[in-house]
């Protein structure tokens, strides 16, 4: 919204200075008396964002009223988080089955991931360290309202609102607080998309917010890589070409702060120290935002290139290894129907799946004929909306589109590339996740497009002209709202008709969400720490033992991580792979054997127990006890578990339990 007077909108005069002409479709801002003009400026955009993050912040406080706890792999990321503020800390990311594919250990691009719960992983509860990751969360929710109002007003702001919220029933619902790296970069992905489209739309100062938020999502697991580099491409590209041509629409003017519309006028951009772009000081900005760019990346990317440059073989490399390397994959077929799923009707993001694991499966079926052609239509539609915004210089509809395409693109070859080996394909479970997001952003794109095209329809109904059309409605719903104020109540009521459907809307996702996945070992897993804690003295090193049954798997991270909490040191065989040579067994000495197995057979003669809980969860009741023995009361240590518990028990198609 805005409280611009009639005056200040001069057509001509932004058009020669490179700002878009206001009101010059749909999308154009709603002009309020001064009176009201508060009304339609942040407080309307916090309220659309909060509401439109409902889903994230009811599965929070539920998962915290649950007993929240790090629990699988979220054990390993709280641990490996709590290392970044000590002497080992971490210099690359999460474990990656890609390495698979090599035979050689490979992780995910960077610690990023680790370094935002560094300092709750330390100094705050274990509450807070799933409050971080959703406060990020709905922080990049916020962002998205508001990069959509400043890109299409108050419509495309409601918009996005109610898709996001609609959004979120195709996910989990502890996806929104889930600080397992494919989860926890999700929001900040969604964000990343719109982030790209304001750059690519000419908004350089947007460069170091959008180079955060590419490295944090790339780091966090590579399945994020390709898009990542897409809509960068895009960004970059329409950013140059609004240096070229600074006049074309969609492009507001270094420095502007417009209410509710993506367009402010160039002589308030000015005034506000912004400056046009092919101007001097618009030069001078440029440069300035792109070394503060090149500072972020700089900084973002420290730790993996250390990493590069001192390990025999750095992560980088085994990347690029593994992408490179010859393998058998899923193909083409899989890729389009992952597409097909994403995009044609119905998408992921519009309904809720019957298992937040469902999509491994949903991309290796043959797609219905209704959706493969409803792909296609829309696929068509988004070349067309490119194709008609480039050649009419609306770089708005035109590199929006385009990363429609991207996306599409991007979300095929992902799906595609998988190896075909059975364990890598598994992970399509969570890595097809931001499909969601794919058919998300290509729907919202679309129908912008066509509220767009209505307004134009309907000027040319009228007669054209810029005082044509004239006709009310919420942000600018005609030509003739150039200058003209519209009436406050008509504008307070259509706002708050908007606000009530995106919480509506959020209120409904939110009360339909489920419990965690591992509710059940939340509270048990919380009686043991205690238990270890009073038993295992500050400063010590323990041999953590553990069989491989699905409750002791599930615990035995969290339990690793409340110990370095405490000070002990729990060192395991194997542990290198997946959380740091720090915790490798080897040769290392230690001062107790602590065991977490399933049942209350002791483990070890001179076992002594400890706690004993009980876990109840979808697969029945499991009984989890810990034990403890000074070393020197056991002759020969079992380097693994007891023989009668080494039989691996059976295990669901994919659970991201991996031990």
């Amino acid at each position: 919204m805005s409280s611009a007077s009639p005056a200040t909108d001069a057509g001509p005069h932004h058009a020669r200075l490179g700002a878009a002409p206001r009101d010059r479709t749909l999308g154009g801002p709603l002009v309020l008396p001064r009176r009201w003009a508060w009304l339609g400026g942040r407080p309307l955009t916090l309220a659309t964002g909060l509401a439109a993050a409902v889903p994230v912040i009811a599965s929070t406080v539920k998962a915290l009223r649950d007993g929240w706890l790090p629990s699988a792999d979220m054990g390993v990321v709280a641990t490996r988080a709590w290392d970044v503020l000590t002497s080992h800390s971490p210099l690359v990311g999460q474990y990656s089955y890609a390495g698979r594919v090599t035979g050689k250990v490979t992780h995910s691009l960077g610690p990023m991931l680790y370094w935002l719960l560094a300092l709750p992983a330390h100094f705050g509860s274990a509450a807070s360290i799933t409050l971080t990751v959703a406060a990020v969360n709905t922080l990049a929710i916020l962002g998205v309202v508001a990069l959509a109002r400043r890109r299409g007003g108050v419509v495309l702001m409601f918009g996005a609102a109610i898709a996001l919220a609609l959004m979120c029933q195709s996910l989990a619902a502890e996806t929104f607080h889930d600080i397992w790296n494919p989860s926890a970069a999700l929001f900040p992905f969604t964000l990343l998309i719109f982030l790209c489209w304001s750059v690519a739309c000419g908004e350089h100062r947007l460069l170091p917010l959008t180079a955060l938020a590419a490295s944090f999502v790339v780091q966090a697991n590579l399945t994020y890589l390709p898009p990542t580099i897409g809509l960068v491409a895009v960004a970059l590209g329409g950013l140059a070409v609004s240096r070229l041509r600074p006049g074309s629409r969609g492009s507001p003017a270094p420095g502007a702060r417009a209410r509710g519309s993506s367009t402010a006028p160039d002589a308030t951009a000015q005034a506000r120290g912004g400056a046009p772009p092919g101007s001097a000081s618009g030069r001078r900005s440029l440069l300035l935002w792109g070394a503060a760019t090149l500072a972020v990346l700089a900084f973002c990317w420290s730790a993996p290139v250390i990493d590069q440059l001192t390990e025999r073989q750095g992560n980088i490399s085994l990347v690029v290894q593994t992408a490179t390397t010859p393998k058998a994959t899923l193909g083409p077929s899989v890729g389009w129907h992952a597409v097909v799923r994403a995009v044609g009707v119905r998408p992921w993001w519009l309904y809720t799946p019957i298992d937040r694991w469902r999509r491994q499966y949903d991309v290796r079926e043959a797609s219905a004929a209704h959706a493969v052609i409803s792909c296609v239509l829309l696929l068509v539609a988004l070349m067309v909306v490119t194709v008609v915004g480039a050649m009419r210089g609306r770089r708005d509809l035109a590199a929006g589109a385009l990363i429609g395409l991207v996306l599409c693109a991007a979300l095929g070859a992902v799906a595609a590339s998988t190896p075909s080996a059975s364990s890598v394909t598994l992970t399509l479970a969570y890595t097809m996740w931001w499909g969601s997001q794919v058919g998300m952003w290509v729907w919202l794109m679309l129908a912008w497009s066509v509220w767009l095209a209505l307004g134009w329809a309907r000027r040319r109904w009228a007669g054209g002209g810029a005082g044509a059309g004239a006709a009310g409605g919420l942000d600018g719903t005609g030509g003739a709202h150039a200058g003209v104020e519209v009436p406050a109540y008509r504008a307070v009521l259509a706002c708050i008709a908007a606000l009530a459907v995106t919480a509506g809307v959020s209120a409904a996702v939110a009360a339909a969400e489920k419990p965690d996945e591992h509710v059940a070992v939340y509270r048990p897993t919380a009686s043991l720490v205690s238990s270890l804690d009073r038993a295992i003295p500050s400063g010590s090193t323990v041999n953590l033992l553990s069989s491989l049954d699905y409750s002791t798997t599930v615990i035995k991270p969290s339990i690793r991580y409340f110990l370095a909490r405490h000070g002990v040191r729990a060192l395991s065989a194997g542990s290198k792979v997946r959380i740091g040579d720090w915790y490798e067994l080897g040769n290392r000495p230690y001062q107790y054997l602590v065991w977490l197995y399933n049942g209350v057979r002791p483990p070890a003669h001179a076992a002594r127990l400890l706690d004993s809980v009980r876990v109840l969860d979808d697969r029945g009741v499991h009984v989890v006890s810990a034990w403890i023995a000074p070393r020197s009361a056991v002759a020969r240590p079992p380097a693994t578990r007891p023989a009668a518990q080494r039989r691996r028990p059976a295990r669901p198609a994919y659970s991201r339990s991996h031990g």
